[in-house]
């Protein structure tokens, strides 16, 4: 393994100079998919491993056709980006090697639509593999997960490699926001799988060391509500206007009051915004992105009620229509102990693991748990576990970056899991 980390770097520097967006991850999935190919798998893309109606925030046709437009004359991603229609960007690839247990395991690709850092001492400026798409960033560490996933599957299609049964490896998108996983577990892909995990690079934990559970990630719900309003003149007759700007601010600041008295968290993700022709003409059109959290599903639940209501009762004050429509979700992961304990055994035993925790708290959201659960429904075993990274700044800013020595060890983890579970270890 060790010759070929400077490989599976190299991966990762290529994917983090083209991030892409959630379901627009074309070029990614393209290479993730014509790698595996070239590595012996069963490759499924698109709508073979991801339900349509189960999709929610998929980005405009015209913003999908334009980015695959752009791929045009990307040979590599030709062939591809036909199979992947609508956002449908997930895939799947599998390994039968004898008989043995299913094993499934997670590895998302979407980037964050935030700056990167550009200055110099910013490593990827620095070793030239900073962003080249403005305005969009791995700045969460989801190009080391997809290269941790590659350099996998190496391993596995290693015909020395020990272990035996069918691995599954899924590809998703859209993990920010809540979106990719739900449509993927729908689909059904991972129900026949009788192991299922997924982990995290970083989250405050120091690289050397590997959490076997993570605690504390928050039930989240997105929502984005429409205010529409009535145009007027904003001299001559305002009054005739039926004011989205007015009826939005309501909600915001009555939202924002409500959600600070109670002990669940409420993160607006931005302000409400207003869509005018012109500074004289009374805003027809107002937008709010927000988002509720709870530790629990009932805590969350109850959040979704009380936002709904104050963003009805501000629409109906000011003589307005609301339409929310729900645009991601995410629930936290129900540990099994006996993947728990697995993930436990393997890092205990992998070079380069400096200490092991059962458990380390991260109050992020995750969509991986959808997953999850749809094995757990069918009597499988599931882990989310985090694997500790340094990080020069925390997830989801511009100088976000992580220690890449994490990959390799991340596939020596994942390695280490395929060649216990398949030997019954457990």
């Amino acid at each position: 393994m060790r010759t070929r980390e400077a490989a599976w770097i190299a991966t990762r520097h290529a994917l983090h100079r083209h991030p892409e967006l959630g379901f627009t991850e074309l070029r990614t999935a393209s290479r993730v998919a014509q790698r595996l190919t070239a590595l012996g798998f069963e490759v499924q893309v698109g709508g073979e491993v991801m339900r349509s109606d189960a999709m929610r925030g998929v980005p405009p046709q015209a913003q999908l056709d334009a980015h695959a437009h752009a791929l045009r004359g990307d040979n590599e991603a030709a062939s591809w980006i036909a199979r992947m229609p609508g956002g449908q960007t997930g895939v799947v690839a599998c390994l039968t090697r004898g008989t043995g247990p299913i094993s499934a395991y997670r590895f998302d690709m979407d980037a964050l639509p935030i700056p990167e850092a550009s200055e110099q001492r910013h490593k990827p400026v620095d070793e030239s593999y900073v962003s080249l798409h403005q305005g969009v960033h791995h700045a969460c560490g989801h190009d080391g997960h997809t290269a941790i996933g590659l350099g996998f599957a190496e391993w596995l299609a290693n015909a020395d490699a020990p272990w035996c049964g069918t691995a599954k490896l899924v590809f998703q998108p859209a993990e920010e926001g809540g979106r990719g996983a739900l449509p993927m577990a729908q689909a059904g892909i991972v129900d026949d799988a009788e192991w299922f995990f997924a982990a995290h690079l970083g989250c405050a934990l120091p690289s050397g060391e590997i959490a076997a559970a993570s605690r504390g990630m928050l039930n989240s719900t997105k929502l984005d509500a429409a205010y529409l309003g009535r145009p007027a003149h904003a001299a001559a007759n305002p009054e005739d206007g039926a004011k989205c700007a007015v009826g939005s601010g309501h909600c915001d600041g009555q939202s924002t009051c409500y959600f600070a008295r109670v002990q669940w968290r409420h993160t607006r993700q931005r302000g409400p915004y207003c869509r005018g022709t012109a500074r004289n003409i009374i805003a027809d059109d107002c937008r709010m992105e927000l988002e509720v959290r709870g530790e629990s599903q009932a805590a969350a639940d109850y959040m979704e009620d009380r936002a709904r209501a104050v963003l009805k009762v501000a629409a109906d004050m000011h003589d307005l229509e609301c339409i929310i429509t729900v645009v991601g979700q995410t629930v936290s992961p129900l540990q099994n102990e006996r993947a728990c304990q697995l993930v436990m055994d393997v890092a205990g035993a992998t070079v380069g693991v400096n200490s092991v925790h059962r458990e380390f708290r991260v109050t992020g959201g995750e969509d991986a748990p959808f997953l999850m659960r749809r094995v757990q429904a069918n009597g499988g075993q599931a882990c989310y576990f985090i694997i500790g990274s340094d990080l020069t700044d925390f997830h989801h800013t511009a100088h976000f970056d992580f220690d890449e020595g994490s990959i390799a060890l991340g596939v020596r983890l994942f390695a280490g899991l395929a060649q216990q579970v398949s030997a019954g270890a457990v």
